[in-house]
């Protein structure tokens, strides 16, 4: 009985630990906002908004490229067309009502978005808004990188086949000693089969996989994800799902407005500063960059500190209004009096 009272306790705190483990899990990804595929779905309209996702479009990378890309240099020529990114295209428009920020892109049942907290922390922290070409670039630095070590785990791979190699001489040990310590960590997690080891091909999997997502990242900046409308829209007269943002991003409602863009929009576009001011008169925001903010404050204190102002202790305003009270005084007493 003794045993049994202890196994609940250690079968609750397994459970209790396990559920805040997941929780925490969920939480960093965005739940609630991203609930995730529902098991078993119930409700006539989220069996709707599921089957039309699933009759989306996919969007189609093609890695290495296909045959009809041909050779631009020597290199190219002898070992093959390079591969490169295919990322989903966003298609940048003005409206007179929307602003000048907004863009779409075509929704693909595999398009992927950041989490919006990690969105907010490149925009906030790294000041990374409407130029995001650092991001981008990082991510193509990052998918040849994938691609490299791809390239790296075939060649230890073949070492496999090939028993009259060494694989621990050079200069094949530095094969082994980049791909050997992530095959330790992972042995074990697949049987073997017919004396074969999966956990090489397993990886591969796992690392193409990796390099084909890259290609179907979206990056929303100045937008959070989150802010995104699934809508229709016709373009070249075919009618296209699409997500779309448009109107004032929520980040520079909360929070500053870059002071970089705000002084791009006061000295060389006055078209978009008028348009934010007028727009977002009512929100209280600063659309002027500190350069301008810090000069009218500057000439506020200077006018302040005059000094038969200051001496006074009384306003320009006041002074101005007792000096014509002073000469109209003057003006009635000259012209009533008989000389």
């Amino acid at each position: 009985m003794i045993f049994k009272k202890q196994i609940e306790q250690i079968n609750e705190m397994i459970y209790s630990g396990a559920k805040e483990f997941f929780d925490w899990i969920a939480r960093l990804l965005g739940y609630p906002e991203v609930r995730g595929m529902p098991i078993l779905p119930s409700d006539f309209e989220l069996r709707e908004q599921l089957q039309q996702r699933d009759v989306l479009p996919k969007h189609i990378t093609q890695i290495p490229p296909n045959q009809e890309a041909y050779p631009q240099n020597f290199l190219e020529a002898l070992f093959g067309v390079f591969p490169y990114t295919m990322p989903i295209e966003k298609h940048f428009y003005e409206h007179e009502a929307e602003g000048y920020y907004n863009f779409y892109v075509e929704n693909y049942r595999n398009m992927y978005f950041l989490p919006d907290w990690i969105s907010a922390f490149l925009q906030i922290q790294l000041k990374v808004s409407v130029d995001h070409s650092g991001i981008e670039f990082a991510r193509d630095l990052l998918f040849y990188m994938l691609l490299l070590y791809g390239f790296v785990l075939n060649i230890r791979t073949l070492l496999y086949w090939f028993i009259i190699i060494n694989p621990y001489t050079y200069p094949w040990v530095f094969f082994v000693d980049l791909t050997d310590w992530l095959y330790d960590y992972l042995a074990g997690l697949l049987p073997c089969f017919l004396g074969i080891d999966l956990v090489p091909s397993f990886v591969m999997i796992i690392v193409g996989k990796l390099t084909d997502s890259l290609n179907h990242l979206v990056f929303t900046m100045p937008f959070l994800p989150s802010e995104g409308n699934p809508v229709k829209m016709v373009i070249d007269g075919d009618t296209k799902d699409v997500v779309q943002f448009h109107n004032l991003p929520y980040l520079w409602y909360k929070y500053p407005i870059p002071n970089d863009l705000r002084e791009f929009w006061y000295f060389e576009r006055p078209d978009i500063f008028k348009f934010m001011e007028q727009s977002y008169k009512q929100l209280g925001l600063e659309f002027r960059p500190l350069s301008v903010i810090s000069q009218s404050s500057n000439l506020v204190t200077s006018v302040e500190n005059i000094p038969i102002l200051k001496d006074l202790n009384i306003s320009s305003t006041q002074f101005i209004c007792s000096n014509i009270f002073d000469y109209q005084h003057f003006w009635d007493f000259f012209t009533s009096t008989n000389i």
